[in-house]
């Protein structure tokens, strides 16, 4: 029994989404970091945010064009197994989303959704028009 579960667990697509506040000289931004927890490669075929309420089984979704990323990332991206990836981008034109959550979409249509203190503090900062 406990080698079947094991089995059934290797072959989940398993990705950690987490928010970052992404600050350089003479940049400050947001990144989403990317981690493949799996037992295998997987690909990333889109990045973003969640706005707004959602609307069927899957939530309304702001992805971040490849423009904006900072050091020209394209996507979509291969991730070997437990590795990661940062996309970070400009927040401009992003004000006047309501954003929710960061999302990371597979190109095997799998979906996950990360929140931190850092997204939660950049949200608060956009609802208080700073």
């Amino acid at each position: 029994m406990l080698n079947t579960w094991n089995s059934i667990n290797d072959r989940r697509v398993r990705i950690r989404v987490v928010p970052k506040w992404s600050i350089a000289p003479g940049f400050s931004g947001m990144a989403i970091e990317v981690v493949n927890l799996s037992a295998f490669a997987i690909t990333i075929s889109e990045i973003g945010f969640t706005i707004g309420r959602s609307r069927g089984p899957l939530p309304r979704r702001a992805p971040i064009p490849g423009q904006m990323f900072v050091d020209g990332t394209d996507l979509p991206i291969k991730l070997d197994r437990h590795g990661s990836f940062s996309g970070t981008f400009y927040t401009n034109g992003l004000e006047d989303l309501d954003i929710g959550k960061a999302y990371a979409l597979t190109t095997s249509g799998v979906i996950r959704y990360g929140k931190s203190p850092a997204l939660k503090q950049w949200i608060a900062g956009l609802k208080r028009g700073a």
